[in-house]
């Protein structure tokens, strides 16, 4: 393996495969490194291998990911699976571990591509067997064929928990009731924004169809709930939830949890650049231009990892990063480029046209991270919500601090799961705003890997002054 390249991308889902497609057209040298063992990232996962009753179940924005995989093996980019980067310098130096086995690498450029994962929100019990995100149903179902038996309560808000829903219906998952806990004045807010997301009549039609789909399937729909919580002793039992009539109580084998999506800052935070609040779906994103390029010139961030946009726009925004590659590196012209890019870029206009109305729709409720004292924020540490609050009265203000003197964020995920609850509950008990606050530092190895495969790395020759 040349262990110098022209772009290095790492991951392999839409914005990625699509930056590979189009900087290989230019004859580029491209390398993608991807942690599933095939091409398609989370949205695209195991789309090679899809029957066609998993392709009928899950639809187009599933299966027109096929296109896209086969563009890319064609391509003649090199593709490694079940690689896990660990490491990335801004000087464009990657260490990556496969089988075992850790390297290090360089590229001219860098394209971050590692897309946006289930907001993570603690509440009582969240750590009890039998809880877990509802993207965790499609991806297992992607990928073996699983679903579960049932009897399945989903709790949260947003499209991609309406679609998981519908998928699971499909499949004659027991469906014991859905707790959507989408604030009711959001619509006041979000229709203003209407009209904009009215040039693209399809996609809202689409939510309209999945709302109306799930009301005709007979299950029960719980609107406006404001809190709940997993019941059980060494599992899941009930799930306890509070409507403007009350509390209830249902009896649940598993509790499928979706609070929205947020990017994967996992290597933006790691090499230090600077991250931007979005105050509607109340998230960090790195700060790039319309490019993907960051501050670090060399470095990109394309797809959801920038800001969350979904598939379609995720492919166009990764064949921007590559165009913009491309001209650097004299693969184009610059009058070729400029027109390039002011075709995708007028496309991705028209794709992102409904995105303001949706995320003003489907903001995360007020008091989210409201949580008792007694609540698990941090998994990896055992670090609780009093925890944290005990730290703040005695004087901490920054979620950095935070970390150093209770652990919390400092585990094996390195606040992957409780990054954003810890910045919550700070501007909650400050009365700041969290864009006043930095996210948590992260340190290589951004993956856990052994000492032992550390002590072993293949790092790179120095080069000699």
């Amino acid at each position: 393996m040349d262990r110098v390249r022209d772009i290095i991308i790492i991951g392999a889902g839409p914005a990625g495969l699509s930056a590979a497609v189009t900087a290989s057209g230019y004859g580029l040298d491209v390398l993608v490194l991807d942690e599933q063992p095939s091409p398609g990232g989370q949205l695209y996962r195991n789309i090679e291998r899809a029957e066609q009753d998993t392709l009928k179940t899950l639809g187009s924005d599933y299966s027109s990911g096929l296109a896209l995989v086969e563009k890319f093996r064609k391509s003649g980019a090199e593709y490694i699976g079940n690689a896990i980067v660990w490491r990335l310098d801004p000087d464009c130096n990657i260490c990556f571990s496969t089988d075992g086995q850790s390297t290090e690498i360089s590229g001219k450029h860098i394209i971050i591509a590692i897309g946006a994962t289930e907001r993570p929100v603690p509440f009582a019990s969240w750590t009890l067997p039998g809880v877990m995100g509802a993207g965790a149903v499609d991806a297992n179902f992607k990928s073996s064929g699983i679903i579960p038996d049932g009897p399945v309560v989903l709790a949260g808000s947003g499209p991609l928990l309406l679609s998981v829903v519908g998928h699971m219906a499909h499949l004659g998952v027991e469906i014991s009731a859905v707790l959507d806990t989408t604030p009711r004045g959001n619509i006041l807010s979000a229709l203003p924004l209407l009209p904009g997301a009215l040039r693209r009549t399809d996609c809202l039609l689409k939510g309209v169809g999945m709302l109306l789909n799930l009301k005709r399937s007979g299950i029960n729909y719980f609107k406006g709930i404001t809190d709940y919580k997993a019941d059980g002793k060494d599992c899941l039992e009930t799930v306890s939830f509070k409507t403007k009539n009350g509390s209830q109580r249902i009896d649940a084998e598993l509790l499928l949890v979706h609070e929205g999506i947020v990017p994967r800052c996992d290597f933006t935070q790691q090499i230090g650049l600077k991250h931007l609040w979005d105050p509607v779906q109340r998230y960090w994103y790195p700060e790039t231009n319309e490019s993907g390029a960051t501050a670090m010139n060399d470095i990109y961030v394309a797809g959801d990892s920038a800001f969350v946009h979904g598939g379609i726009p995720a492919e166009l925004k990764g064949s921007l990063a590559a165009l913009d590659i491309a001209g650097k590196l004299n693969a184009l012209s610059l009058p070729e480029k400029t027109d390039y890019m002011v075709k995708i870029t007028k496309r991705l206009s028209s794709e992102l046209a409904p995105r303001p109305f949706v995320d003003a729709l489907y903001k995360p409720r007020m008091g989210l991270y409201n949580i008792s004292d007694d609540t698990l924020v941090c998994r990896c540490e055992e670090i609780t919500a009093g925890d944290i609050r005990q730290a703040i009265l005695e004087g901490s203000r920054e979620p950095n601090e935070i970390k150093t003197i209770t652990r919390c964020g400092m585990g094996h995920c390195q606040g992957r799961m409780c990054g954003t609850a810890l910045a919550e509950i700070i501007a909650e008990n400050l009365k700041l705003d969290p864009a006043d606050l930095r996210p948590l530092n992260i340190r290589p190895p951004v993956r856990n890997i052994s000492l032992s495969e550390l002590s072993r790395v293949a790092l790179l020759e120095a080069e000699t002054p």
